[in-house]
Order: structure tokens, then C-alpha cells, then sequence
């Protein structure tokens, strides 16, 4: 599969201070390889991504879930990691 740009919304906005964005985003079969790869929200910062956004991504094929975080921008692409722990 691939990115699909109607899966992708921003379910919480943040006004004051500094918090990051949350996003949702639907798939249907992609793997974490493929969300991870270099610029796979092709349209995100088109659509307001910026570095440091989290994206809860959830599978529409079964109880599958994860949380991602923008870890950079490149032109209208948006790229993410799964964060880590805080320790």
C-alpha cells in the first residue's frame, strides 16, 4: 500500500505555548517500515506538520495501533520515528 492523503487529519490543536499537534491516520496494510520511510506523509507539512507532532496511526485490518512523532520536514514531506521512552 501506500500513503493515502484523505486518511490523514488533525484530531487536536494546541493553542497556547508550545505542545505538539496530534494527527490520526488510517491504514489499511502499510507496515512500520514503510511509515518510517523518508517522506511518507508526502503532503504533511502541506496540510500543517511540523517537527515534533504526534501521529496515532491505526490499522483498519485488525486491533493494531502506534504512536509516531515528526522527526523532520523536507519540502511539503513530513517524515516520522517512533518515539522513544522517556527514562
Amino acid at each position: 500500500m501506500a500513503y493515502v492523503p484523505d486518511n490523514l487529519s488533525l484530531s487536536d490543536t494546541q493553542i497556547s505555548g508550545y505542545q505538539p499537534r496530534r494527527w490520526r491516520y488510517t491504514t489499511a496494510a502499510d507496515s512500520d517500515a514503510t511509515i518510517v520511510g523518508a517522506g511518507y506523509f508526502s503532503d504533511g507539512v502541506t496540510k500543517g506538520m511540523k517537527v515534533g507532532d504526534l501521529v496515532d496511526v491505526v490499522a483498519t485490518t485488525g486491533p493494531k495501533y502506534k504512536l509516531y512523532q515528526v522527526a523532520s520536514v523536507s519540502g511539503a514531506a513530513a517524515t516520522v520515528t517512533a518515539p522513544t521512552a522517556i527514562t
